[in-house]
């Protein structure tokens, strides 16, 4: 178990003023606390920030998301009220990808790709929405007769 999230070097302000740039360098590679009295302040990378941010701010939603599917509602879903609109099956497969996704953006960092794989599912929920979309999407090809052109 992790019981030291931030493992950086503590400093005072007086400090932080004397040698603001050694400090400023060594807060790009890993945190520096800075601490004034009874205030504590944290020099962070910003991309770093941003994916602790990031990770904290998903991990929530599939949390809040697998607690709404122990409930035996998998169709009910306040974090991702789209769901309604597809198919078991579809619900199931989104799970699958979402923890994958999941997963690999928690290696990689890259939150974009999490983030279009949502809007990626929540475009078929859309479209789901739409009868003659679901017509199109669900027709069986096979039956249809189709022309060699050229």
């Amino acid at each position: 178990m992790i019981t030291t999230i931030l493992s950086d070097e503590v400093i005072n302000s007086t400090d932080l003023r004397d040698h603001q740039k050694r400090w400023f360098d060594k807060a790009l590679v890993s945190p520096v606390s800075i601490m004034s009295g009874s205030k504590k302040l944290v020099l962070l990378n910003r991309e770093h920030a941003k994916h602790m941010y990031s990770l904290s701010h998903y991990a929530e939603m599939i949390i809040q998301f697998c607690k709404e599917n122990e409930s035996g509602k998998k169709r009910e879903s306040a974090i991702f009220p789209w769901v309604k609109h597809l198919s078991e099956k579809a619900i199931d497969e989104f799970r699958k990808e979402l923890f994958s996704a999941f997963e690999e953006a928690m290696h990689s960092k890259d939150w974009l790709a999490f983030e279009e794989m949502l809007n990626s599912w929540v475009a078929t929920a859309e479209a789901m929405t739409n009868p003659e979309m679901v017509e199109l999407i669900t027709a069986d090809l096979s039956k249809e007769e189709f022309t060699r052109v050229g």
